[in-house]
């Protein structure tokens, strides 16, 4: 079976200036898309939870 799933994302960030034209920033983001009920063909069940913790460190540069 496949298909999209709904779900929600909450997140947050902070941006440093190094220099006039250099910044470096830090994100975390949480992304949950619910539960899922999977079975395989022996009729073995599991309860699956979908989420995600994400954390990026960025450098960027001003033209």
């Amino acid at each position: 079976k496949s298909g999209g799933r709904f779900g929600y994302t909450v997140g947050g960030g902070v941006e440093w200036a190094v220099s006039d034209k250099w910044t470096t920033k830090l994100e975390y983001q949480y992304f949950d898309f619910g539960k899922v009920d999977l079975s395989d063909l022996d009729g073995d069940e599991a309860k699956v939870k979908i989420d995600a913790h994400t954390i990026k460190i960025g450098l960027n540069y001003k033209f």
